[in-house]
């Protein structure tokens, strides 16, 4: 209870952290109790409703957002979509945080060859289009959730390891480091009591936007369809099944597409309360 007031404490008064909270906590909800919010099963089929309108729109209170090309109910598939979208973001920054946080301490205390191998990894990975090995790797190893995080998480530790990288290679120099050195602290005794604790809050919020960008990239892999199994209801997959009606049938890629710009908003807003209060210099501005 405490740590919910402290954190209400700190966010009441920022009305664009509000309303990223709630329309995550929305998200989340809908991910958690799918199959208690979900009107139909969603991968039920019925050919005689493909392509009903939306309920405002004319269609059957049946189908509140309508139907897509194969019958399935639309607000069914976006509510069960949210687990994936979630699920994907949350392990692929994991994943890459992980990754990028140990490489770039690495490169930043021990410096050497350790340096130079990581960045000019990092180089590699920076000019090959993300996109162009995503699809490559997708290819080789085919669809999947798993193969999908798995691809994203390997692609998306360099902005960590760098940014790490910088703020290792300053806080190292610090005089509180420097005295843990003239006591006979070994460097990882000195990393895991200054230089990790010092650089958590700088990756806590790169994390929270990383998140919106996992969810991004797996709709887009999903909409080129090298991302979940056709059989899992995703938004990208979503958003793909409906390119070919969008004149006609206008709410099949509509609404999942509103659910990913709301769902990447809302974090993208408490990613930016986050940077706010966490860095010291904007504090007074809260």
């Amino acid at each position: 209870m405490r740590t919910v007031s402290f954190i209400w404490s700190r966010m009441r008064g920022n009305y664009s952290a509000l309303v990223g909270s709630l329309l995550l906590t929305c998200v989340v909800m809908a991910a958690l109790f799918s199959p208690l919010l979900a009107p139909h099963d969603p991968r039920a089929q019925f050919l005689e409703r493909r392509l009903r309108p939306p309920a405002f729109a004319g269609g059957s209170s049946e189908n509140l957002l309508g139907t897509d090309q194969l019958g399935r109910d639309l607000l069914s598939r976006i509510v069960y979509g949210a687990r994936v979208s979630l699920l994907v973001g949350l392990a692929a920054v994991m994943l890459a945080g992980l990754t990028g946080i140990f490489l770039g301490i690495m490169s930043g205390m021990f410096g050497g060859a350790i340096d130079r191998i990581v960045m000019q990894l990092a180089d590699v990975q920076l000019a090959m289009p993300f996109i162009l090995f995503a699809l490559a790797v997708m290819a080789v190893l085919g669809p999947g959730l798993r193969n999908v995080i798995l691809v994203l998480g390997v692609t998306g530790w360099v902005i960590y390891g760098r940014v790490v990288r910088s703020e290792t290679l300053s806080l190292r120099e610090k005089e509180y480091v420097e005295a843990s050195r003239a006591l006979g602290h070994g460097r990882f005794k000195i990393i895991r009591r200054h230089i990790l604790p010092n650089i958590m809050p700088t990756a806590i919020v790169l994390a929270t936007l990383q998140v919106a960008n996992m969810i991004i990239a797996e709709a887009s892999l999903s909409f080129l369809g090298l991302g979940i199994e056709p059989d899992i209801p995703s938004w990208g997959s979503m958003l793909s099944d409906g390119r070919g009606y969008i004149s006609t049938a206008w709410w099949v890629a509509t609404f999942p597409g509103i659910a990913i710009m709301l769902t990447v908003l809302s974090i993208n807003l408490i990613g930016d309360w986050l940077r706010d209060s966490l860095d010291p210099r904007l504090k007074s501005s809260i």
